[in-house]
């Protein structure tokens, strides 16, 4: 339950080429209350405590659902679970009364971890573990701001913009197998996170045919006037 000096949260989500960091840079002009955030540095020496309480959290947690016939947990997908253990209390303790934009945040991880991390955390047992991680985020997030674009556009953004990506440089077919898997795995965990939550707001935008100044603009009135 969020308390009145909670931080308002909201995460932008959407398939490579979708205009995540445009909007988020553009609601970072439009609005001076907007804060933009990003998950903590596993680098940084002054996240080591973050990092060693909540990685002892996961580990106690995952104790009993490794299994010997799956891949192990990668160190970036370690990190990235200590993230969702503990970001929520990070942001609430030290970003009270803020306006905070999440680019890559907990949406983002959740279907990267649960949709193509290593099996066991697929199986039923896992089920507990991800049902507690919904329940926390979904109670964290104050919106979802979910951005698409068709699929021509997405193509030809991925291929043209400076930014390196797993698929830049695949054919047709290969690309959109890519956006399409990952534009079902999204739909599944946003699902997830409404089912637990149902007051979630979800604001879909189609950025084929809304510039970021134009979502701005909608976004402004009201949920992001100050």
């Amino acid at each position: 339950m969020k308390t009145d000096a909670a931080p308002k949260v909201v995460e932008i989500v959407g398939l490579a080429g979708a205009g995540k960091s445009t909007l988020s840079h553009a609601l970072k002009r439009t609005n001076a209350s907007v804060r933009l955030c990003n998950f903590p540095n596993v680098r940084k020496i002054s996240a080591a405590p973050f990092f060693l309480w909540n990685g002892l959290q996961v580990s106690f947690a995952l104790r009993n659902l490794e299994h010997e016939r799956s891949r192990k947990l990668t160190r970036r997908e370690f990190a990235w679970l200590s993230i969702l253990n503990g970001w929520p209390a990070y942001l609430q303790r030290e970003l009270p009364d803020q306006f905070i934009v999440l680019d890559q945040g907990p949406v983002y991880l959740l279907t990267e971890l649960s949709e193509f991390g290593p099996e066991y955390l697929r199986n039923d047992a896992a089920e507990h573990f991800w049902r507690r991680l919904h329940s926390r985020w979904a109670d964290t997030l104050d919106a979802i701001i979910w951005l698409e674009a068709a699929d021509a556009d997405l193509l030809k953004r991925i291929r043209t913009r400076d930014k390196e990506h797993v698929v830049k440089r695949k054919s047709d077919q290969t690309t959109l197998a890519f956006l399409d898997l990952y534009r079902r795995a999204y739909e599944r965990v946003i699902l997830k996170l409404t089912m637990t939550h149902s007051d979630l707001k979800i604001l879909r935008f189609d950025t084929s045919q809304n510039s970021a100044e134009e979502i701005v603009s909608q976004l402004l009135i009201p949920f992001f006037k100050p």
